[in-house]
């Protein structure tokens, strides 16, 4: 929330990844439900090396000038408070849910919250598309670990399912990246309202 280059925000998407993983693992070893390894395994595959290659591998490509978000809707000094914020209410919000779960289980119930939460407002807050895919992300590992802690995880084919389509979607958004890149020479999402009907 705080950085402005891409790469910062990308690294930070991906140690969040990591711990996602890692709370996955821990999960099935409390719960004893062994699906949630693999699916612990696939989501640092996935969504921790393979996707974060691709979104670096689009920064690389960019021009300099658009690799930083010099000026995003809201301050970064706001940004830190709000994000606190954020945090402070998805806590006071996963108490309030009648969940009944294990101890060691449903303390990540904010945890989710706040990924989800956090996301929205990096969508909100930034104006760089690259920046709004990260957004669009974190609020996937929020839902994600929502459903897991929620639900001890879909079935293993809809998790695999699930993980493919992401992986999809942000190759074609990367593919667009490029696109708006060479036809605006910026990826500012601003450019896009030229395309549309008066």
């Amino acid at each position: 929330v705080v950085r402005r280059g891409f790469s910062d925000l990308l690294h930070a998407y991906r140690y969040q990844t990591i711990i996602l993983a890692g709370v996955v693992a821990l999960i099935a070893f409390v719960t004893g439900i062994w699906e949630l390894y693999i699916v612990s395994a696939l989501t640092l595959g996935i969504k921790a090396i393979i996707i974060p290659k691709v979104l670096f591998y689009v920064t690389k490509k960019l021009d300099s000038p658009i690799k930083l978000e010099m000026n995003p809707y809201v301050s970064l000094r706001i940004s830190v408070i709000v994000s606190a914020l954020l945090v402070t209410m998805s806590y006071f919000t996963a108490l309030q849910l009648p969940i009944s779960s294990d101890d060691t289980i449903s303390v990540f119930l904010p945890v989710s919250f706040s990924l989800f939460f956090i996301g929205l407002f990096i969508i909100i807050s930034r104006r760089k598309a690259l920046s709004q895919i990260v957004g669009l992300l974190t609020i996937e590992n929020g839902l994600f670990l929502f459903a897991v802690v929620v639900t001890h995880g879909f079935s293993l084919i809809i998790e695999i399912g699930l993980m493919a389509d992401i992986l999809v979607g942000v190759i074609i958004s990367s593919i667009l990246l490029f696109r708006m890149s060479q036809t605006f020479d910026s990826i500012d999402i601003k450019n896009l309202e030229s395309l549309r009907d008066d």
